[in-house]
């Protein structure tokens, strides 16, 4: 955390992607989300030393909506709840709900950090080399739906490096009044050996990042491979 806060971040996130009730629940830790999201909280609170803030990282439940699966709308929304309302409560700044590929599921998840926090929600989404998202949904229709929910800013992340996400930025950015915020990988990941490498230099990177500027964005961050450089 204080690398990136050295490195010039206005926000950094907890390490809290998994900490909903279904991710912990497979390490036997179900019953302790609150402990452990505000708890992380804490900790990006304590680097931070109110040179940034801090954003709550919400990530999916790693769960399905039934018939596909074998949850309802009531229990995501009891999940997301629980992990928000503690991040709110340990003092975070905002929530930042990041890697979701069901839109239903965000909306859930959206819908639970609103009604349940007073905090501002940048939702995200990822996407596939086709610009859809894993289960449909393209750029426009995810933006239109995010923006009426009432979240303070909408994007992408992940969904590839750079280059790949910068068309989905400058759709979502031609139909929304909303802030955008951006997240992408260091590049597309290469296996070298056993490792999993993301090729893309800082150097590219900030490149990169003027041309999502550009585009629309108002948030620029960074995904898989990214580091403080």
């Amino acid at each position: 955390h204080r690398a990136y806060v050295e490195a010039g971040c206005d926000i950094i996130q907890t390490n809290t992607f998994g900490a909903n009730r279904f991710k912990l629940s497979e390490y036997g830790l179900g019953d302790r989300v609150e402990e452990i999201n505000s708890r992380a909280v804490q900790v990006a609170r304590i680097a931070a030393e109110g040179r940034a803030l801090v954003a709550l990282s919400v990530g999916p439940s790693g769960k399905l909506f039934k018939p596909l699966g074998e949850v309802e709308f009531d229990d995501l929304y009891e999940a997301f709840s629980a992990q928000c309302q503690a991040a709110e409560k340990a003092g975070a700044d905002l929530i930042s709900i990041e890697t979701m590929t069901d839109i239903a599921e965000l909306r859930v998840a959206v819908i639970a950090a609103l009604s349940t926090t007073k905090l501002p929600v940048l939702a995200h989404l990822t996407f596939e080399p086709d610009g859809r998202t894993l289960m449909g949904t393209d750029p426009v229709t995810a933006v239109l739906m995010l923006e009426a929910l009432g979240v303070t800013a909408v994007g992408a992340n992940c969904s590839g490096g750079a280059a790949q996400i910068l068309p989905i930025i400058e759709q979502m950015a031609r139909n929304t009044n909303a802030y955008i915020s951006v997240q992408p990988n260091a590049g597309l990941p290469i296996l070298v050996g056993e490792e999993t490498v993301f090729p893309e230099t800082p150097e590219e990177m900030g490149r990169h990042a003027l041309a999502l500027r550009e585009a629309g964005a108002n948030i620029i961050g960074g995904c898989c491979g990214t580091t403080p450089a």
